[in-house]
């Protein structure tokens, strides 16, 4: 899952930040606590997943609770796009390492929203697959070892250089703390 949070005034160059989070029904980074679970679950239950209109609306959700749990130390970010055409650059983007758990009925519940539209319930978004080119050459910075950091700047040269096209997302490669991009 991601959210997208638009800027009101370009800053610094970036036009949104964004937020990954990535869940697993079966496959959680351990330790997760139940106080955590009660979170995610109250805010998954709080969306309104009969509603079949364009843009449903409830009339509250919890997001603030879920994004204060999350483990914002451990993440990876990088300057990307939106996933929605035209794919605008310039997003600020944050993906957390952290697995969260997902109940199965929630997965269920995107899947049929996906399912409303053409396209959607094979891939989960329209984004194309994006050319590592000179207008698009996203680079990865590491949170755990400070943002700008010669470390950093030496293995987002190196990652972005040896990026294959692919999605955009990042993740952990098998050497500890060196992070691969894919596109």
């Amino acid at each position: 899952m991601h959210t997208v949070h638009l800027a009101v005034n370009e800053k610094s160059g970036f036009i949104a930040a964004a937020m990954g989070i990535m869940f697993s029904v079966d496959k959680p980074t351990p330790g997760v606590s139940d106080g955590d679970v009660a979170i995610i679950d109250n805010f998954f239950d709080s969306l309104n997943w009969k509603e079949t209109s364009e843009n449903p609306l409830v009339e509250k959700v919890p997001y603030g609770k879920l994004m204060m749990m999350f483990d914002m130390r451990n993440r990876w970010t990088y300057k990307g796009s939106v996933t929605t055409p035209p794919c605008a650059q310039n997003v600020y983007w944050n993906v957390l390492k952290t697995i969260y758990p997902i109940k199965q009925k929630h997965v269920d519940q995107f899947t049929a929203q996906l399912k409303r539209l053409d396209g959607l319930e094979k891939t989960g978004n329209w984004r194309e697959i994006q050319p590592t080119v000179k207008e698009h050459n996203p680079i990865v910075l590491f949170s755990n070892q400070g943002v700008g950091s010669t470390t950093n700047q030496a293995a987002a040269a190196a990652t972005t250089k040896a990026a294959a096209p692919a999605a955009a997302a990042a993740a952990p490669a098998a050497s500890g703390g060196q992070v691969s991009l894919q596109q």
